[in-house]
This record gives C-alpha cells, structure tokens and sequence, in this order.
C-alpha cells in the first residue's frame, strides 16, 4: 500500500509516460510544478500559450525542461481552454490543466456537450489525496471543491469515485467513512440519514469496492482509541482510506484546516470526465501542484479511471 505521496511518483515512474496539456502555460508557478514532473521522467508535456512568453520562462526556469516541452502557440488565453481539452477529447493529450486561463472558461469547455470532457449525465466531483504526518497512511477526500450541497444520488457517485481513486494508488479495499455529526441516525440530520442508506446498499453489495460505515463522526473514523472510548463497533474502526464528507462547508474546512495547521501534502484531481482534470488552486505550494500532477498521471494510466468515468 501507497502510505506516501512521494511513494505514488516512484508508481508513476514505473508506469506509460502520459501526456499532460496545460490551457494558458505561460504561468511561472504551473511551469514549477510541471518542470519537475517532466525533468523526472513522469510526463510528456504540452504547453499552450503565448510562444514567445512560454519559451522566455521555460528556458529562464531550466535550459532542460524547455527542450523537453512542446508548444502550441495560441494568443486568445480563452482559446487555449478549448485547443488544450479538444486533445484530450481527440486522445492527443490523457491529463489536463488549468494554467493562467479563468476558472470559469476552463470549466466551461470542459462542459461543452460537443467537444468536452463531461459524458452524459456524468457529475463532476473533487477528489483529494491527502498525507497527514499524523496519520499512518494516505487520505481520500471529498467533495471539498466542486458540489456545494449533493443530495444522496451524488453522494453515491462521489463514494463511487473516491473507491476508484483508492484502487488506483493501490489500495485493493480501501474503508470509506461516510461523515456526520455524530453515529446516530437522526431524521434531522440529513447527513446522518444519507449516511446510513449509503451503508445499507453497501452491505447489499449494490456498492462495491469498499468497506463503508456511517454515520460516524470524524474522530471515530480516524481514531481506534476514539472508537474504544466510545465503545463504538465499526468496520472502518478508526482506520478510514476515505473520508465522504456531507457538503462542501465541511469538506473544504477539513482540507484547509489540514494543509495549514497540520502541514498536510496534498494531491487533487477533478473526476466524472473521460480524463483527468488538474485544477489547482492559486494558493497551493508548489509540492502540491506537482503532486497533482503525479496523481492525475497515475489515474489516466489506470483501468480504474475509466471505469468510473
């Protein structure tokens, strides 16, 4: 089992080389990230953009990494949303990612019915691979960045993606722990009550892959001497793979509180579409946009990805 993020690149290095597209790759602190992904062997790159901007901060970055990467120049940074998700679509390009080009026009190709990366009836989620010092093994968290407030079908979805996402790192069975409040069912808390439906199926086998229990609570998920104390019975028994939080509120506040307060490494992928997505955020270090990188790498090399997608 993959317990480290650094463990996940030496995976990946061992893998087919994929080929990652960034929309708008005239972004000094993207160029970081990807240069060390590319300098380590992990990925091809495909950098869209400005040709003249593109080539001065490459080459200002590492003499090595600029006669790695290949460049499509296009002016119109929102053009390079579409030129950068219409490889993927035609299979040129199996990661993509978001550089200087705006959230909401990166997003809005991705959702376009024609060229896009979205199937029918597909859902878009965020998935976020997390190392704790603290805890002995890695993290799977969701959905702290995409769906606001998911009702019991996306809650579903999302648990269905995550269980993906752990197979794909090597976890074969990973125990998901479906967060609320506290572990009793109560018909006030919703959460509670998704919680406990979710269970059921699970122990119908109409979800598959994974252990699943809820409601817990978060210290009993992460905690055998909290479920001890509590007397608590539980098949995740404190020793939880996955997080599934109720909304995003939580979820977000637990990603945060981790990465600033407990010195978290993260590693997050955009999931639903036919191919990885690697949105990061302004205020990511630059460990994890690389490790983003490494983990969406590893998703569109798997047979796991594909199935869920």
């Amino acid at each position: 089992m993959i317990r480290k993020l650094s463990e996940l690149v030496n995976e990946v290095k061992g893998g087919p080389r994929m080929t990652l597209a960034v929309a708008a790759g005239e972004d000094p602190a993207t160029i970081h990230a990807i240069s060390r992904a590319a300098l380590e062997g992990l990925i091809r790159v495909v950098l869209i953009g400005a040709q003249q901007r593109i080539e001065d901060l490459a080459s200002g970055h590492n003499s090595e990494f600029a006669k790695m990467v290949k460049i499509m120049h296009v002016e119109d940074r929102n053009e390079t949303a579409k030129v950068a998700i219409q490889m993927v679509h035609d299979g040129e390009a199996d990661v993509v990612m978001k550089g200087l080009v705006r959230t909401s026009v990166f997003m809005k190709a991705i959702l376009d019915k024609e060229h896009g990366l979205l199937p029918q009836g597909g859902l878009l989620s965020h998935a976020a691979v997390m190392e704790v010092p603290t805890y002995p093994k890695l993290l799977i968290v969701s959905d702290a960045a995409i769906i606001p407030n998911p009702d019991l079908d996306q809650k579903i979805q999302i648990l269905k993606y995550t269980i993906a996402v752990a197979n794909a790192i090597g976890i074969e069975l990973p125990k998901a722990a479906l967060i609320s409040a506290a572990e009793t069912v109560s018909f006030k808390v919703q959460s509670s009550v998704d919680a406990a439906v979710i269970t059921a199926m699970a122990q119908r086998k109409q979800i598959k892959g994974a252990i699943v229990d809820g409601p817990l609570a978060l210290d009993v998920s992460l905690s055998p001497e909290h479920c001890a104390i509590k007397g608590l019975e539980s098949p995740i028994n404190g020793e939880a793979d996955i997080l599934i939080f109720p909304n995003i509120e939580t979820a977000n506040t637990f990603y945060k509180a981790t990465t600033l307060l407990a010195h978290g490494k993260t590693a997050s992928v955009v999931v639903g579409t036919t191919a990885p997505v690697v949105l990061t955020s302004r205020a990511d270090d630059d460990d994890s946009k690389f490790y983003s990188i490494v983990l969406a790498a590893r998703l569109a090399a798997g047979k796991f990805f594909k199935a869920f997608s």
